[in-house]
Order: structure tokens, then C-alpha cells, then sequence
């Protein structure tokens, strides 16, 4: 799209997203099927602002680093275009995926997003 994205705080382009959370990294944490966070994510649509809440690294200009978010294994090996979240959004889709697993174990919740 030729956009070009602010660098990460503190680091280059092509390598540091280590403030950012990925996806699966928070699928992981919530204990949810792979494309829980993605659905939520889609979701919360307007409300979530692209270089504050969240970023997307592009298979052709961001290769290196989705190369090296894979090797890692931050991110899906099937992963092609990738979203990272902002500590503050990845926390909110988070709460939302936990409370939805409390509520479906029988447990109380928080209110939905």
C-alpha cells in the first residue's frame, strides 16, 4: 500500500517488535484456538487505531522481520501478512478471550467489549 510506518519505539523496522504482541502469542496466553484473537481483533474494528493500537507487517516490505517473528515463534508458521497489537490492546482482546473461557467453564466474567 506504500504507507510507511512510524519505527518501533526504541528500535529498527526490521527486527524489534518486542513491545508489540502478536496474535498467536496472545491466543497462547488465553488458551484459545488459533484465529480467537484475530476474530476479536476484527471485532473491535473502528475502536482500534493502526501505528497506536496495532501494526501490520506486509509479507513483501516487512519479510526480514516476519521471517524472524517466525523463527522465534511469536508468530503462525502459516502466518503471510502479520498484526501485531499494542500492550494495551493485545491486554484488552486478552480480558475479553479469558472472561468468554471463564463464562464457558461456569465461572463469573467481565463485561464484553
Amino acid at each position: 500500500r506504500g504507507r510507511t510506518r512510524p519505527l518501533p519505539a526504541g528500535g529498527d523496522r526490521m527486527t524489534d517488535y518486542r513491545q508489540w504482541r502478536s496474535l498467536r502469542e496472545i491466543d497462547c496466553e488465553a488458551g484459545q484456538a488459533k484465529g480467537s484473537a484475530f476474530r476479536r481483533f476484527k471485532r473491535l474494528g473502528t475502536m482500534l487505531v493502526e501505528t497506536r493500537d496495532y501494526i501490520v507487517l506486509h509479507h513483501q516490505a516487512d519479510a526480514e522481520a516476519i521471517a524472524a517473528l517466525r523463527a522465534s515463534g511469536r508468530i503462525y508458521q502459516s502466518s503471510v501478512n502479520v498484526i501485531l497489537l499494542s500492550a494495551s490492546a493485545a491486554q484488552r482482546i486478552l480480558e475479553v478471550l479469558q472472561a468468554r473461557a471463564a463464562t464457558a467453564s461456569g465461572h463469573a466474567s467481565k463485561t464484553d467489549y
